[in-house]
């Protein structure tokens, strides 16, 4: 058997549900795609590129419409505002950070953050700060004024990955400590600014916060093994897990013993289930398989079918989930795909997937208030 049989057999025998692609564009020849992020009003996609800029789609066709240049190395995060659809920041290995205004030709504002690589970046309290992962630490900005308000220097001693915003305005931050941070910007000294820390026992690569509320939070490791915590009340409660997920049989491939494993891409939530699904790559020629995640096993519910030059043919760096249930997901092969679930199970499937955006609306009722 061919790699490519193997997993169409392997498939076939779960009986799985399976996405269709609808559109794809390529941003760039020999390209890589990092981050794919939304605005809040689902008008305007926006990638991460390694060729130093920021490339604008319309969500409708995937079209591509501009270029933000101004970056000087590979542009790593990405964010857009939370309330006005126009503006996003964007993070690069120059060390810097520049907010976008799309009705601008050039950069808003940039900010020198550090002399080292800065890995994330997001924006929050209304719009009006901005933080930043770079080293070990996590740097916060006055968006309005344009300075600097403060450096978070103790609350990880390892290499901070990935920060991003709650909701309700406090800042998370996960690092290859093990440890995810949440923090009350508001509170000028560090110690008072902690409110809780979250123990994921391998390093953080990367999480998301999904829910109706947004208080479950999915870790993924830089093993590829993903914990689901719970925010809020019961804060810390670990509600789910997914380990060895690297060598899961669906994920393996025989491409090569070091990178023909599988690998984690997204975490979403299903409404209609109020369970948490986990979206994994599978090799490196760009196969994506679905997964349904709870505290005993995680089970495959639906493939990411690929045609003759349909789908992607690399490692996916990024997804999100649109209002609709479409998935877009972006990688290595310089591809932005959209997907959406096939004809023919439309009436078996059923996922109710959250929009990725916090407040957007996919319009299915009857979601429950917190998974599990």
């Amino acid at each position: 058997f061919s790699t490519v049989a193997c997993f169409v057999a392997a498939v076939a025998m779960t009986a799985l549900h399976s996405f269709a692609v609808k559109e794809q564009v390529k941003v760039g020849e020999d390209v890589y795609v990092f981050r794919l992020g939304c605005s809040c009003d689902c008008s305007s996609l926006a990638v991460a590129t390694s060729e130093h800029d920021l490339c604008i789609l319309d969500p409708n066709n995937l079209k591509p419409t501009r270029r933000l240049q101004g970056h000087r190395d590979v542009v790593e995060d990405l964010g857009f505002f939370q309330a006005d659809p126009s503006c996003l920041v964007s993070c690069s290995h120059d060390g810097s950070a520049m907010v976008w205004d799309l009705r601008a030709s050039t950069a808003a504002r940039s900010f020198e953050v550090s002399s080292r690589e800065v890995y994330s970046c997001c924006v929050g309290q209304d719009d009006s700060l901005l933080a930043c992962a770079a080293s070990n630490k996590v740097h916060l900005f006055d968006m309005a004024h344009g300075k600097q308000l403060r450096v978070f220097k103790e609350s990880h001693t390892d290499v901070v990955n990935h920060v991003r915003f709650h909701p309700d305005g406090k800042l998370l931050s996960g690092a290859e400590d093990n440890l995810v941070v949440v923090l009350d910007t508001q509170k000028s000294r560090e110690d008072e600014a902690m409110i809780g820390v979250i123990p994921n026992d391998e390093c953080v690569r990367s999480f998301s916060l999904v829910g109706p509320d947004r208080n479950t939070l999915c870790c993924c490791s830089t093993t590829e093994d993903v914990r689901i915590w719970q925010l809020g009340e019961d804060f810390g409660t670990l509600k789910a897990q997914f380990t060895n997920l690297r060598s899961h049989p669906l994920l393996m491939r025989n491409e090569d013993e070091d990178f023909g494993l599988g690998y984690v891409v997204e975490t979403f939530y299903d409404q209609p289930s109020a369970e948490v699904f986990l979206l994994a790559g599978a090799g490196t020629l760009g196969d994506l398989l679905l997964f349904r995640v709870t505290l005993a096993e995680a089970v495959p519910v639906a493939v990411f079918g690929k045609g003759l030059d349909q789908g992607h043919a690399g490692i996916v760096r990024s997804a999100l989930c649109l209002p609709g249930g479409r998935v877009l997901t972006a990688g290595e092969d310089g591809r932005v795909c959209a997907w959406a679930e096939a004809i023919e199970d439309l009436e078996g499937a059923n996922f109710g997937l959250e929009p990725t955006v916090y407040g957007a609306v996919r319009g299915a009722a009857g979601a429950r208030a917190s998974p599990y």
